[in-house]
């Protein structure tokens, strides 16, 4: 019983004689917030066959438009200082593949655009990533779509429709926002 009154005093002779300082809640005024997000942008998987029109002549371009909605979120679009474009590329054709990529806004102007990305016949593992400072390129706020386009190199013949060969394309973004609280 002693024991246990002994450690009764001493607790409390800690936490009555513990020091403190006053709270200074101006700290919170130099405080910067910087959030990272990422999200998959777009994904996509090709087959020789979806290179040929109705008429079985092979086309050497594939053109996709998606949505882009990052900056519909007014946090986003008045305090990102940067984009990271991300891409993960599988190229089992026989030929070499182009990919061209345009930011566009809802007029389909184009905003920004990315350099040329050249995957080689065979590239199993290609990955690919572009900064983008926002500082440098501030209409890139207005961005509401993503055009991809994938171009063929042209061999002089045609690819087999029938073949199981894939060219794979997976893309992210990560935005760094800095704001105050």
């Amino acid at each position: 019983m002693k024991f246990s009154k002994l450690i009764f005093l001493f607790v409390l002779c800690f936490s009555l004689t513990s020091c403190y300082e006053k709270l200074d809640f101006d700290q919170l005024d130099n405080y910067v917030y910087e959030p990272i997000f990422t999200s998959s942008l777009t994904s996509f998987t090709l087959v020789p066959g979806q290179f040929f029109n109705s008429q079985g002549v092979q086309e050497n371009s594939i053109v996709d438009e998606t949505r882009f909605e990052i900056f519909e979120a007014n946090i986003v679009k008045d305090n990102v200082v940067q984009l990271d474009f991300y891409a993960e590329i599988k190229n089992e054709f026989d030929r070499d593949v182009t990919i061209n990529i345009d930011f566009l806004d809802d007029n389909d102007r184009e905003i920004y655009t990315f350099s040329t990305i050249n995957v080689r016949s065979g590239e199993l593992n290609f990955t690919y990533l572009e900064e983008i400072e926002i500082s440098q390129n501030p209409d890139i706020v207005n961005v509401t779509k993503v055009k991809i386009e994938a171009s063929l190199e042209n061999t002089g013949t045609q690819m087999n429709p029938n073949s199981t060969e894939e060219f794979e394309f997976k893309s992210s973004v990560t935005a760094y926002i800095q704001t105050k609280l």
